[in-house]
């Protein structure tokens, strides 16, 4: 069985890995791509918060679950509107 502690690192640690490809694809000269991901990462983020129990969240557990998921929905979809506008 998966330790307490180790469960709790699992959610913050799939948004992180999708922020350090999102980042490595924007460095990379990829920044649409970069773009999408880092929004999909605050979505995924959004949802983990939304959906998973407070016991089980860790550190992407900030201010009360309405607020963080308000806040990374909103995060997510400025991302993806930001990477799919019109040039």
């Amino acid at each position: 069985m998966i330790a307490a502690r180790t469960r709790r690192a699992i959610p913050i640690t799939i948004v992180l890995t999708l922020v350090a490809i999102g980042l490595i694809l924007y460095t990379l000269a990829h920044w649409r791509r970069g773009t999408v991901l880092l929004g999909a990462a605050a979505l995924v983020g959004a949802g983990l918060r939304a959906f998973v129990p407070d016991a089980q969240i860790g550190v992407l557990a900030v201010r009360s679950r309405t607020f963080d998921v308000i806040f990374l929905l909103l995060l997510g979809v400025a991302l993806e509107l930001l990477a799919f506008w019109p040039e």
